[in-house]
């Protein structure tokens, strides 16, 4: 598995030696929970995947919260310090995840109260916005491709339409709002992670767009799932939704983390 140094063809970069025992001890031990991190990401995956497919609640509420939390670490690790708003924003996102598995967990399991959906919704929001954010803050990304067309964006527009005219007659009256707001916001997330084009490697940038596209695939298959079921029904919906959320967010992740090292390696070059 290639790790995002080599997706950036970046050799890592020079760090001032430890000054005492203890500082390469805590080093050492930080590079190997670095590389234990993302094998244990997707041990997680399947686990969990296989307790959606099983119908088994304790396995689901040991590994869905462990899930993020685990991408988030690896994540914060590969890039510290995070000393710029990209990988700031990607690590915000990936942390408002946490709270969005958590709380529509609590739908379909444990309690099942319909309360926790908007909750959920909430909080996936943010990380949308939070994820939309690194984009637009990567460098140079006001001279990207759709910034520099917009018209470029027009999948993306005809995407939200469509996808609203199908959930409109399903969608309660109360939840018609919130909901339009989170279809505006997760595809604006993934206009801004295309108007990245001109500036990332071509491996990496189909990387990140891809995991965005699972990831708006996943919240399409929950919206279609949730509000209209009766015309829409999808064999094995909870599976389908968490397979394309967990693999979105692992290329999201590990995509995210190859492009901002690229970007320090041209800045050191």
């Amino acid at each position: 598995m290639n790790s995002p140094r080599e997706l950036a063809n970046r050799e890592p970069p020079n760090r001032e030696p430890p000054n005492n025992e203890l500082s390469l001890r805590m080093n050492q031990n930080s590079y190997r929970m670095k590389r234990f991190l993302l094998p244990f990401y997707l041990v997680l995956a399947l686990l969990n995947l296989y307790g959606e497919y099983s119908r088994s609640e304790p396995l689901i509420f040991i590994t869905k919260p462990m899930l993020l939390t685990t991408l988030a670490l690896w994540f914060y690790l590969e890039l510290r310090p995070l000393s710029a708003r990209f990988p700031r924003f990607i690590l915000s996102g990936l942390i408002f995840s946490i709270g969005g598995d958590v709380l529509l967990m609590l739908v379909e399991n444990g309690p099942k109260n319909e309360n926790f959906f908007l909750l959920g919704l909430g909080s996936f929001l943010l990380a949308q916005l939070s994820y939309t954010l690194g984009f637009v803050n990567y460098p140079d990304a006001r001279r990207g491709l759709v910034a520099g067309s917009p018209w470029r964006a027009w999948p993306f527009g005809l995407f939200l339409a469509g996808m609203l005219a199908v959930l409109w007659p399903g969608v309660p009256g109360p939840m018609r709002a919130p909901v339009a707001v989170y279809a505006c916001a997760i595809t604006g997330m993934a206009t801004a992670a295309f108007n990245l084009r001109p500036f990332v490697a071509a491996r990496a940038f189909r990387g990140l767009l891809a995991g965005i596209l699972l990831f708006l695939l996943s919240d399409s298959l929950i919206a279609l799932n949730k509000f209209r079921a009766d015309v829409a029904g999808i064999p094995n919906a909870r599976l389908l939704i968490m397979a394309t959320y967990l693999l979105g967010q692992y290329w999201i992740a590990k995509y995210a983390a190859a492009i901002w090292w690229q970007e320090r390696k041209s800045n050191r070059s």
